[in-house]
Order: C-alpha cells, then structure tokens, then sequence
C-alpha cells in the first residue's frame, strides 16, 4: 500500500510543480493585464482633455507663457538672468545637440571617411535584395520572345 501511495506521489510530483508555475504565471499576466489597463484609461483621459479647447489654452498658457489678446504677459527673472516659474525655455540648448557641438567639424569628416573605407558586412535582408531569385529570372520575359 506504501508503495502505491508513494508511486501516485512520484507520478504527481511533475504535475503538480507545473500547475503552480503556470498558476504563478497567470497572476503575473493579470497584473501586468490590470497595469495596461490602468495606463490606457490614463492615456484615454489625457486624450479627451488635449480635446477640451480651454485645456489646451491652459496649457499653452502654462508651458509656453502664452497670452491672450488684449492680456500683459509678466515674467520674474532671477538675479543670475533666468526665468522664474518657468516650465519650458526656447532659449536652453539640447544636451543632444550640445554633446555634438563638442565633436569638431573635422573629426567627424575624418570619422566618416573611416567608415566608408570599413564599410559593416550586408545583413541577410540586404542580401535577399540584392541577389534575383532564381524563380525572379524565370518569370520576367528575355528579349527573344519578344
């Protein structure tokens, strides 16, 4: 009788480890379900406002420092020359293009002729483009049938 029960249990085992980790799995998918969820219903509400003329005005008004016809726009400026309150600016640089601007005009020319001269091997797509396939030459029509 022992063997048996221990038999069932060794024949068991396998199944059940894999009923928990796909049980564990599904919650892990609802969670992440819920979360996209959440997220899309965010995203909806953020739409329907960007709809909304007067929450578009708002914003203009806050993040450009836009104003009305007819209102006086006033900005407080610091000692050191900078805006006060200010959200966005048109006069601050990119640190993308501010890292670029660190790399001379010359070093970039010298850096793209090594690379026209070490040019990266063709990918396999690339390859597919440029090599006709065999069925390609047998469907288009020579000169002589012409």
């Amino acid at each position: 009788m022992g063997a048996a029960v221990l038999l069932v249990l060794v024949m068991i085992t396998p199944s059940l480890g894999i009923y928990f980790s796909q049980r564990s799995q599904i919650s892990r998918i609802q969670d992440d379900e819920a979360e996209a969820r959440s997220s899309i219903s965010t995203l909806q509400d953020e739409v329907r406002r960007w709809h909304d003329p007067d929450y578009v005005r708002a914003q203009a008004r806050a993040q450009l420092g836009w104003v009305m016809p007819g209102e006086t726009g006033y900005q407080v400026i610091a000692e050191n020359g900078k805006v006060i309150g200010s959200t966005t600016s048109l006069d601050e640089k990119d640190p993308a293009t501010e890292a670029s601007a660190d790399v001379h005009w010359w070093r970039q020319a010298a850096e793209s002729i090594q690379d026209v001269d070490h040019p990266a091997p063709p990918t396999a797509t690339l390859r597919a483009m440029i090599t006709p396939t065999p069925s390609a030459k047998s469907s288009s029509p020579s000169p002589s049938h012409r």
